[in-house]
């Protein structure tokens, strides 16, 4: 900018000195011309940055795949302005651990009042979104102004949905009570009843005996068979090491198996990776697994794998769950030893292109290995 005002200054003494040499109409045409046109557009600056209104906006949610962009709007402003706005816009993503500045050229209009800004990268997460004090300037880049557009807004990015569908080795429970049951075995049938006994506070009231309760003049209870001992865990433990894309995968893969899961009848306790410990909660129907699902999306990935297989391997998961279903995008034999000997193991690798897996491993951990690259655009068979 201060290279264009030493030119429009050189233009107007040289417009000043042509004048005195020549004295002639033309020459103080040049001149006015000179110094008119810099007044002009330090004037339309000075009005614009006084009259225009910016806002910029953010959707609640984003897909990966789709369109993700922040629209700059123009709210007021005036009717003829040749001015140019530049737009100071940082986005971070609390998944990723990053932070990202952009400075966008907006030359907007009362007809064209809307400007998409291609703010987010390929990264799921939520993300926030600040905008400092818009700059606007003429077009010969001579004077500037400020407009205040101080902006901070919150979105999510969601993960590409990829279709899965898990195929039980066990079989389907029915829930009752808080409790899972196999409805297969014989004397496990929550429509048959296993025990009568007395009741207990906390017992639901849809299980008491009113019948032999007023035999024995004290509240009896029946018990819906024994409750199967099969507790699922699933944990979601990726790596800021891996790829984007890879770290994106694990993000849809775990989503999409808990959804699948729930459509299987099959609870599960879904486990994050926050604060160097594993926290657990459990998802037995949809908004469970959409609390789930934002805590996934807004939990910060680890640096390294390293640091993951330290968390995990510390964790109390012996004797709490039978089945344990890991998502993950770090190739660590030594993780799955271990799981493996705490309780019935099944991985998913969601790897790139260049990993290569043995396939001894398949059948000794119930190994998935699936490409992060086309995630999304096939189907996937995953039997627990």
């Amino acid at each position: 900018m201060l290279r264009n005002r030493v030119v429009a200054v050189l233009v107007v003494v040289l417009a000043a000195v042509l004048h005195f040499w020549a004295n002639s109409a033309l020459s103080l045409t040049l001149l006015v011309v000179a110094v008119a046109v810099p007044a002009a557009l330090f004037a339309q600056v000075r009005v614009a940055a006084a009259v225009m209104r910016l806002e910029l906006d953010v959707e609640p949610f984003y897909q990966l795949g789709d369109v993700c962009a922040a629209k700059l709007r123009l709210v007021r402003g005036l009717p003829f302005c040749l001015v140019v706005a530049f737009v100071p816009v940082r986005v971070t993503n609390t998944v990723f651990c990053t932070s990202a500045d952009h400075e966008f050229e907006a030359a907007l209009s009362w007809r064209n009042r809307e400007l998409d800004l291609p703010v987010f990268a390929d990264r799921y997460g939520r993300v926030l979104v600040e905008a400092g004090d818009a700059r606007l300037s003429d077009p010969l880049g001579l004077f500037a102004a400020r407009v205040r557009l101080d902006v901070r807004c919150e979105s999510v990015v969601r993960p590409e949905r990829v279709r899965i569908e898990v195929l039980l080795d066990q079989t389907p429970f029915a829930h009752m009570f808080g409790d899972a049951f196999d409805t297969a075995r014989s004397g496990n049938d929550v429509d048959e009843v296993f025990d009568v006994r007395e009741y207990v506070p906390g017992d639901s009231m849809a299980s008491i005996h009113w019948k032999l309760s007023s035999k024995f003049d004290e509240m009896m209870a029946r018990e819906f068979s024994r409750p199967a001992d099969y507790d699922v865990a699933l944990l979601a433990c990726a790596s800021r090491e891996g790829s984007d894309a890879s770290c994106n995968g694990v993000a849809s893969a775990a989503l999409s198996l808990s959804e699948a899961l729930l459509r299987a009848d099959v609870f599960h306790d879904a486990g994050v990776l926050r604060d160097d410990q594993l926290e657990f909660a459990l998802v037995s129907d949809v908004p469970s697994r959409m609390v789930y699902s934002d805590n996934l999306l807004s939990t910060p990935l680890p640096a390294t794998s390293h640091q993951v297989a330290q968390v995990v391997s510390i964790a109390s998961l012996a004797g709490r769950f039978t089945k344990i279903v890991l998502v993950t995008n770090a190739y660590d034999e030594a993780l799955w030893a271990d799981l493996s000997q705490v309780a019935d193991l099944t991985v998913v690798l969601v790897a790139g292109e260049d990993v290569r897996v043995s396939a001894a491993l398949d059948g000794r951990y119930g190994l998935y290995t699936l490409r992060a690259r086309g995630l999304a655009s096939r189907e996937h068979y995953i039997t627990l």
